[in-house]
Formats: structure tokens, C-alpha cells, sequence
């Protein structure tokens, strides 16, 4: 279902309302699985844009 049909089936309340997500997670070096937060994905995107930016260049 779209977006616009479930404001329209729903009302726009419903669909706000914060969904349960899932975690994402990474095994470290140690073998202990570590959750990825939102900082190393931003993180990540800077080092992997600085990258293209040097390439370019």
C-alpha cells in the first residue's frame, strides 16, 4: 500500500506513528556483535564522500 492510500484508509496519525525497526549489527574484532548506529553510518557516508572527492580531484 502507498503512502497516499494509507493517509487516505488511515488518517495521517496513523501513519506517523513511530514503526518498531529493526537493528542493524556488525561483529567487531572481538567476535561480539555490535549495533550499528546512526553516527557510523553518517560516519561511514563522510569517509566514502571525502573518497569521491579525492578521486575526482
Amino acid at each position: 500500500m502507498s503512502i497516499s492510500k494509507a493517509v487516505l484508509n488511515k488518517g495521517l496519525k496513523h501513519v506517523l506513528e513511530p514503526k518498531i525497526v529493526h537493528a542493524g549489527y556488525i561483529v567487531d574484532e572481538r567476535g561480539n556483535e555490535v549495533q550499528i548506529t546512526s553516527s557510523m553510518v553518517r560516519n561511514v557516508c563522510h569517509q566514502l564522500l571525502k573518497q569521491c572527492r579525492t578521486i575526482k580531484s
